[in-house]
Formats: C-alpha cells, structure tokens, sequence
C-alpha cells in the first residue's frame, strides 16, 4: 500500500502527519500553504478537502478525506494505536473522547473562527455590526461552552496519562489539536497543559512539526485573536 498524504500546513492535517509517524508507515507528502491562490490543484479531493489521502493498492488508486475517516481507515490496517488492546472503562473512553473531539469540541472551535471571519470581511462602515454580534455570541454562548468542556477535559486528564488510560491510541492524534487551539486564550488548566507537554516530548511528533513545517507563531497568533 502506497500512501500520497496532501497536507495543509498549520492546519488539523497535522495530526495525520504524526499518526503516520507513530506509525512509522513509509508516504510521500505533498504541502500546501495557505497563501495558495489555486488549492484546487493540491488536493484529489472534489471538495478540495484537506487532509486528503491518495491510496496506491494492487493498481487500485482512491481517495480519503477528513481526519477522523483517514485514521480510522488506516488504524484498521495497522492497529497498533486502535482499540484491540483496550477494553472496559478504557474502550468507554476510547469511542467517547473521539466522537466528542469531532462532534462537539471542534465545531465550537471553528465557530470562533467563523465569526472572527465575518468581522474582518465586513464593510469598515458596518463592521461594528459584526463585531456586536460576535461580541454577543462569544459572551451568550461560545466562551461559557468552551470554558464548560476544557475544565471537563482537564478533569478528565488528571486522573488519566493519556485519553483511554496509560497509553497513546489515535484519540490522542486527534485531540492535540483542539486542545493546543482552546488553551491558547485559557492557560489555567494545568492537566492540559502537562498533556500538551508530554505530546511534544515525543520523537514522533517532534518529527512530524518539522515534515509539516509547522509554525507554533502562526498558530498562536491564528487562535489568540478568535
């Protein structure tokens, strides 16, 4: 099986980069930054989705999208970060947390960015009518939510190493990232934040930043103003 990984860089693809490298599976990764007028062309998918996988196998060529669908597909083939090893408490845990991550954590995430979208492209003239919107949706609704879930999620990691226990299973790949978005502008959660470290100590990940020509500058400056 040959594996073409087309990567947005500083984006949530970053997360298929380091579960490739857990992984230690051999691909060839095609990078496209976010300055690109034409993305059409860096990505085999209609929607021009990114992440997106082109699969080589036996003379048969297809393609993926979406994070969550790549992992999972590929952690079915190699099921070393799956759930075979898990079972009880930890398997509850395992289908939990990666079905939040993508159903509840990630949409209020991009809500914040949706908004602070609106705002920017909106008539200097008329943009403090945005701005009140925003103002009113972040202070009725996002920011208690997202407050709401990061001091769940804290909870959860104090008593737990990793997501489903004492060992890293593709949940964690996917909820790096939203946590690293969220705890931009909330700093205060410790067992957070000692998560996020033990993440970046791992040679994996480490290689994977530099494949995908991460920048943690962007990144922090891209969140922070959300």
């Amino acid at each position: 099986m040959q594996i073409r990984l087309f990567h947005l860089e500083n984006s949530r693809s970053q997360r298929i980069i380091w579960f490739l490298e857990e992984l230690n599976l051999a691909y060839e990764l095609i990078i496209n930054q976010h300055c690109d007028t034409d993305q059409n062309k860096n990505s085999p998918h209609p929607l021009s989705k990114f992440p997106a996988i082109e699969i080589i196998d036996q003379g048969q060529s297809y393609v993926l999208a979406e994070t969550a669908a790549i992992i999972e597909y590929l952690s079915y083939f190699n099921p070393k970060l799956g759930q075979s090893e898990l079972s009880g408490q930890q398997l509850q845990h395992f289908y939990y947390w990666k079905n939040y991550c993508e159903a509840t954590l990630i949409p209020d995430l991009l809500l914040k960015q949706i908004f602070k979208q609106i705002v920017q492209r909106t008539p200097f003239p008329v943009r403090f009518i945005s701005k009140f919107l925003k103002y009113g949706f972040d202070q009725g609704y996002l920011n208690a939510s997202l407050q709401r879930q990061m001091c769940m999620v804290d909870e959860h990691l104090k008593d737990h190493i990793w997501f489903t226990g004492d060992q890293l299973t593709l949940v964690d790949i996917l909820m790096w990232f939203p946590l690293l978005a969220g705890s931009q502008n909330l700093k205060q959660f410790e067992h957070i934040q000692r998560y996020l470290e033990q993440i970046e100590n791992r040679p994996a990940f480490k290689t994977a930043l530099i494949k995908g020509q991460w920048s943690a500058s962007t990144f922090q400056t891209y969140w922070t103003t959300a």
